[in-house]
C-alpha cells in the first residue's frame, strides 16, 4: 500500500510518497518554498502565507499518483477565513507578522492567565490563534465580521481536497481556543474576547476518512495528525516512555503522558499539553534552526560547509538564549545576534564558523533546560532522548545535546513528520494496527544514530554559565 503525506512547514514544503511492505519506503517526490510573502497595506507591510500557491504544488503531484490515500500536517496556531460560500476571504496570517505584539498582555486585562491555562492547557506565545484573533478583534477587522468559518491551515487544505470543513484534534489543540482537558472549543474564553463562536468547525480525531479527493478519483483524504509536531511524535521509535525533540524550525521538547498536566508549575514555566495521537504532547516550544536560517539568508552557504565550519570553531566562545523576543521575527539576525552579545557585555562574533557553533551550542543547551524541566514536573526520570526531524543530519549537534543532557541520544529518523502523517492513514486504512506496532515499523524500517555523552562535566559547568545569560534582562 502506498500513500501520500504532504508535509507543509514554514520553510520548505516537501510530498512524499511512502509505501508500507515488510518496511516503509519514503521517496520525496516534491519540494518547495513555503516562505512568508510581505505585502504592502495603507498603515504598513503585512506577512501572509501564499496558501493557492502551497495548494497548486499539492495539487500537480495528486494528478499523477497511484497512492491510496492523501494526509497533511503543517506548522500550528495560524488559520484562514472563510465566508458562507466557502471561499478563502483573505491570504492568511503568517504567526511572525507583527499584529500580535503587545496583544496577549490585553487579554490578560480581561482573562486571568491562570484560567487561561487550566481550561485550554495551552502555552503562552504571542503568535497562538487566540491572540490573532483578538488582535483582529481590537483593530475592528471587516474580515472577522464576514467569516462563517475558521479553518487551521492542514484543515483548509483537507476542505480543498475533499469538500468537508472539519477541523482535526491535534491542530485544533495548539490554538489556545481548544480545551484539551475536555476536548472542546473553549466557548466560554472566545465569547469573552467578542471573537464570534459559530465559526469554529467540528472537531475530528486523526485517522478520519474525510472522503474522496477531488483531484484525483479513488484517493482517501485523511485527517491525519495534522499537526507537524504530532505526526513526527507518531514516527519517534519510543519503547515506553522517553524524552523526544522534533528538530526543525522550532524544537519542540517534550513527552508522552495520558493525560493533561495542569499544575501552576507547567504554567509558569510555560509548557503545553497538545493532543496526540491518543497521548497528551507535554512539550515546551523552544527556537530551533530558525537561527541558523535566518543567517544563512546573508551567509548563502551549503549547510554542510556551515557545520564544517562550525566544528572547527574554538567552542564556548559566548552565550546566546536563542528564545529571546528580538530573535522570533524575520530580518537581519547577524545584526541582532551581534546586538544582543554586545548588550550582554560579551565577545562579539564575526566569523560563520563562530557564530554557528554559538548556536549550535545554546540550542544544546536549551534543550538541557527545557528536559531538566520536564524531570521536575513528571517526577520522571528519563535515560534517552530521541531526535527526529531535520537537525538530525547534524552529527555535531546530536553530540552537543548528548554532552549537555548527559542522556543517550538517538537520532532518527530524518523524515519523521511525513512517516509519522503516513503511519496515521495506514492506521486508518487497517494496514498498521495501532501506535506501538507503527513504532515498531520504523524502529526496523530506519537506521538509528546512537550519540553518548563525551564530556558532560565541561558541559556541565558551562551549563551554569549559559543560565545566567538565560536569566538576563536585558
Amino acid at each position: 500500500m502506498k500513500v501520500l503525506a504532504v508535509d507543509l512547514g514554514a520553510t520548505n514544503g516537501k510530498i512524499y510518497e511512502v509505501e508500507l511492505k515488510e518496511k516503509l519506503t519514503v521517496r520525496e517526490l516534491k519540494r518547495f518554498r513555503t516562505e512568508g510573502i510581505f505585502l504592502p497595506g495603507r498603515d504598513r507591510e503585512h506577512f501572509l502565507w501564499n496558501l493557492p500557491k502551497f495548494y497548486e504544488e499539492i495539487e500537480s503531484v495528486l494528478e499523477t499518483s497511484d497512492t491510496q490515500s492523501v494526509g497533511v500536517d503543517t506548522w500550528g496556531v495560524d488559520f484562514a477565513l472563510f465566508d458562507e460560500r466557502g471561499r478563502l476571504i483573505s491570504l492568511p496570517y503568517h504567526y511572525r507578522d507583527i499584529r500580535t505584539e503587545g496583544v496577549m498582555e490585553k487579554v490578560f486585562d480581561i482573562i486571568p492567565k491562570k484560567y487561561i491555562f487550566e481550561r485550554t492547557g495551552t502555552q503562552f506565545m504571542e503568535i497562538n490563534t487566540l491572540y490573532q484573533l483578538y488582535s483582529m478583534v481590537l483593530s475592528n477587522d471587516p474580515f472577522l465580521k464576514t467569516t462563517k468559518h475558521l479553518l487551521m491551515i492542514p484543515d483548509v487544505f483537507n476542505f480543498w481536497l475533499s469538500g468537508e470543513m472539519v477541523s482535526e484534534y491535534t491542530i485544533a489543540s495548539t490554538s489556545q481556543c481548544y480545551s484539551v482537558p475536555e476536548k472542546r472549543w473553549a466557548f466560554d474564553l472566545l465569547e469573552k474576547l467578542s471573537i464570534p463562536t459559530e465559526i469554529f468547525p467540528k472537531v475530528v480525531p486523526p485517522g478520519t476518512i474525510l472522503g474522496k479527493c477531488r483531484v484525483k478519483k479513488g484517493i482517501n483524504v485523511i485527517a491525519t495528525a495534522c499537526h507537524d509536531t504530532a505526526s513526527a511524535v507518531v514516527a519517534v521509535p519510543l519503547e515506553g516512555e522517553g524524552i523526544y525533540i522534533s528538530s526543525g524550525t522550532w524544537f519542540l521538547v517534550g513527552t508522552e503522558l495520558e493525560e493533561p498536566l495542569l499544575t501552576e508549575e507547567a504554567m509558569e514555566r510555560n509548557f503545553t499539553n497538545e493532543g496526540g495521537y491518543g497521548k497528551i504532547r507535554f512539550l515546551k516550544n523552544a527556537t530551533g534552526m530558525w537561527l541558523l536560517e535566518e543567517c544563512n539568508r546573508m551567509w548563502k552557504k551549503n549547510y554542510s560547509e556551515i557545520v564544517e565550519m562550525a566544528e572547527n570553531a574554538p567552542s564556548f566562545q559566548a552565550f546566546l538564549d536563542p528564545d529571546r523576543e528580538e530573535f522570533l521575527h524575520p530580518g537581519n539576525m547577524l545584526e541582532r545576534i551581534r546586538s544582543y552579545l554586545e548588550k550582554t557585555g560579551q565577545r562579539t562574533l564575526g566569523g560563520i564558523g563562530e557564530i554557528s557553533r554559538l548556536i549550535f551550542e545554546s540550542l544544546a543547551f536549551n534543550s538541557r533546560w527545557i528536559v531538566d524541566q520536564i524531570e521536575e514536573l513528571t517526577g520522571r526520570r528519563y535515560e534517552k532522548i530521541h531526535v527526529v526531524g531535520g537537525a538530525v543530519r547534524n552529527d555535531l549537534l546530536m553530540g552537543f545535546i548528548a554532552d549537555a543532557t548527559g542522556k543517550i541520544v538517538v537520532a532518527g529518523p530524518v523524515d519523521a513528520t511525513p512517516i509519522g502523517n503516513a503511519l496515521v492513514q495506514f492506521i486508518a486504512m487497517g494496514e498498521i494496527k495501532d501506535l506501538d506496532e507503527a513504532r515498531e515499523v520504523v524502529r526496523k524500517s530506519f537506521e538509528l544514530k546512537i550519540f553518548e555523552p563525551k564530556n558532560p562535566e565541561l558541559w556541565s559547568e558551562k551549563y551554569e554559565e549559559w543560565r545566567r545569560y538565560k536569566e538576563m534582562r536585558v
